[in-house]
């Protein structure tokens, strides 16, 4: 007598070549997740149709209280900035403060540097032409106390 095993609980093992494109097969960790993560990943998958592998590993570097939390905010910031930034932040700093703190994308601190200058007026289009201002001795000397780049150029303020 042959018996069969019930597909419940049957996972199919991720490889490149069966890629799943459906939340519900590649279920990796969530029989050790709270009820309320793994509905969240179950909705934003349905809705946002973020992928299912890309939330658990934010889950695995970030926990499960930051997914419930923060996890629409990251992906929005994401979008908006992109990924290598958005997670060098959260190295150091609540994502939260992340638009608060932020500054813009600079070539560099000296660029950063001569543009608060002119913002704040210190600088006015009746400079001679012969006064030449060090903006990367501006930048090392003082800005770069109050301000921090991370990542190509993006500048974040240290005082929020």
């Amino acid at each position: 007598m042959c018996h069969t095993l019930p597909r419940i609980g049957y996972k199919m093992p991720y490889n490149k070549y069966n890629k799943q494109t459906t939340h519900n097969m590649s279920r990796l960790p969530t029989g050790q997740m709270q009820e309320e993560t793994q509905e969240l990943l179950d909705e934003y998958n349905e809705l946002y149709n973020w992928e299912y592998n890309d939330m658990v590993d934010f889950i695995k570097s970030y926990g499960e209280d930051d997914f419930i939390n923060n996890y629409e905010t990251y992906q929005k910031l994401v979008d908006d900035y992109g990924q290598e930034v958005v997670d060098e932040f959260m190295e150091d700093y609540d994502i939260e403060n992340f638009e608060d703190m932020y500054q813009g994308q600079y070539e560099s601190g000296a660029e950063f540097a001569e543009q608060i200058c002119q913002d704040c007026g210190y600088i006015s289009n009746n400079i001679p032409h012969w006064i030449v201002i060090d903006w990367e001795r501006t930048w090392e000397a003082n800005l770069r106390h109050d301000y921090i780049e991370i990542g190509e150029g993006h500048i974040f303020s240290a005082n929020y």
